[in-house]
């Protein structure tokens, strides 16, 4: 399966790159590579690496929606918004791994080409811990949505190539993946700088937050809790003493990001953490947009009623994170919304008593970084597995009041796995690396809470096309196999593929 023509497969994969060499933020023009020329300098190997940090990316809304969590306030949902809501099956186009793959084919080219070029040491090192990093990534995000998949670390030439394999236990792509990122952290090439520090790479702690996630999900709580105790306590990560700070206008590049994804300000691109007003399908509202000055969007991001209402009047969060209500001027009675916005994510004046933003920015025109490892996470991760060891200890309860006490909420004495769960969802509603539907599944409660999700919206008072969206989503697990919807199924695609071309792909069990 090994290329002969490694440098031009590279040079394919690596064209059209607009990302300068030394920062993410900047913007440059085409690289036009020559087999005589790539890899024979540290910018040209630089550029591989932008390359793959194109497609790292947060778990966005479809990890949000048909969760306890969140609702799609669209009225009536779009494609992606279903898929999200479990409407999908087989052949659903949303099922594709060609993003994760094509990282995967090129990371793999990145490590057998730096070692055959005469770069320094050095270069060498950073380039290769960096690869390893985000191809462990990628596997990792893959074998935790999909279970069992193809797993490929020799050189391909095109992404089809795939289709020709069978799939890989989960566990053991999980488990490699750990050993690369140890190789990546032992290696002393990865900077020990905060990821703004750093010009938006991967860092040490980011290696560390990845590998802590890949442990929890593998049940592994003594060691994620030594790489999370690592990042809490050594790393230059530092919580804000304002919740609100990470959100600003003018704060994009912060402390509290252990990883993220950067953007060109002024230049449209994609952003799944944007949170909108519904102006068609929530008309009672239009007037409280206008007069805020908020205009624009579909509301991918909407809370249920139901988990809004969770939120203590004394959590300094929540006027970050809900927003159902408001006054007009020159009137005493507050409109009530349909739905139910999140102002840390609206990219406008709001909230009204603390408005993160003076002027709205449009939607996908944003410098606003796509934030994926989060100091606040990795306290919240630690607390979880200081409790599946020990239980209710100082240790776990230290970890979890750090982030309620920046949140202005008195110190739990002892702690539950529900307090767990509640704290992850009102500190990382819409954001992260899991998602909450990711939490849900680990945890093995997903068809549980989307079963329960009608009645809690009932008795929430939620509108009637909410508790309609949660009993439709209810209805679609009912009605399938007991943890159908834990894993995403093969794509129908590949399947196809690999029966013409003789591979070995077959369909996730859940899913036959």
């Amino acid at each position: 399966m090994k290329s002969k023509n490694i440098t031009k497969v590279l040079i394919m994969a690596f064209l059209g790159l607009t990302v300068s060499c030394s920062d993410y933020l900047d913007e440059d023009a085409r690289g036009l590579l020559t087999p005589e020329t790539f890899f024979q300098n540290e910018s040209e190997a630089i550029l591989a690496l932008n390359k793959l940090n194109e497609n790292v990316a947060s778990a966005g809304f479809l990890f949000f929606l048909g969760t306890d969590l969140g609702v799609s306030g669209r009225i009536s949902l779009a494609a992606a918004h279903k898929f999200g809501a479990y409407d999908y099956d087989t052949s659903n186009s949303r099922l594709n791994w060609d993003t994760e793959y094509a990282t995967i084919r090129d990371a793999n080219l990145v490590l057998a080409s730096i070692e055959k070029s005469s770069l320094s040491e050095e270069v060498k090192g950073m380039v290769t811990a960096q690869a390893l990093f985000f191809r462990a990534f990628q596997y990792i995000n893959l074998a935790t949505t999909y279970g069992d998949v193809p797993y490929v670390i020799e050189e391909l030439t095109n992404i089809e190539e795939v289709s020709l394999y069978g799939q890989t236990d989960d566990t053991v792509i999980i488990s490699d993946m750990i050993d690369d990122l140890d190789q990546a952290i032992s290696s002393g090439y990865l900077s020990t700088d905060t990821w703004g520090d750093n010009d938006g790479r991967p860092t040490v702690w980011a290696a560390r937050m990845l590998k802590a996630h890949a442990h929890i999900w593998l049940e592994e709580w003594d060691e994620a809790r030594t790489e999370l105790i690592e990042v809490t306590t050594n790393s230059p990560h530092v919580l804000h003493a304002d919740y609100a700070d990470k959100y600003r206008d003018g704060n994009e590049i912060h402390s509290e990001i252990i990883f993220g994804k950067q953007y060109l300000q002024d230049i449209l691109s994609t952003i799944n953490t944007v949170a909108r007003p519904n102006l068609a399908g929530d008309a009672s509202a239009k007037p409280a947009f206008s007069e805020v000055g908020v205009t624009n969007g579909s509301a991918p991001y909407t809370l249920r009623k139901s988990f809004a209402n969770t939120y203590s009047d004394g959590d300094e969060r929540k006027i970050y994170n809900v927003w159902d209500n408001y006054t007009l001027e020159g009137t005493t009675e507050a409109i009530q919304f349909a739905w139910t916005y999140m102002p840390k994510l609206m990219r406008g004046p709001v909230p009204i008593e603390d408005p993160l933003f003076i002027e709205e920015e449009a939607t996908n025109n944003s410098s606003q970084p796509d934030r994926i490892f989060l100091l606040a996470d990795a306290y919240l991760l630690l607390a979880e597995a200081e409790f599946m060891i020990g239980g209710s200890t100082t240790a776990a309860l230290s970890a979890i009041n750090t982030v309620r006490e920046r949140a202005n909420l008195s110190d739990l004495t002892t702690l539950t796995m529900e307090d767990i769960r509640n704290e992850r969802a009102w500190e990382l509603v819409g954001e992260g690396y899991w998602g909450r539907k990711r939490d849900l599944i680990r945890w093995g409660i997903l068809d549980a809470t989307v079963l329960g999700l009608p009645a809690a919206e009932t008795a929430a008072g939620a509108t009637t096309e909410a508790v309609s969206r949660a009993q439709g989503e209810a209805d679609i697990i009912a009605n399938a196999p007991a943890g159908r919807f834990t894993q995403y199924p093969v794509p129908q695609a590949e399947i196809e593929q690999s029966e013409a071309i003789g591979g070995s792909l077959v369909q996730n069990p859940l899913w036959q």
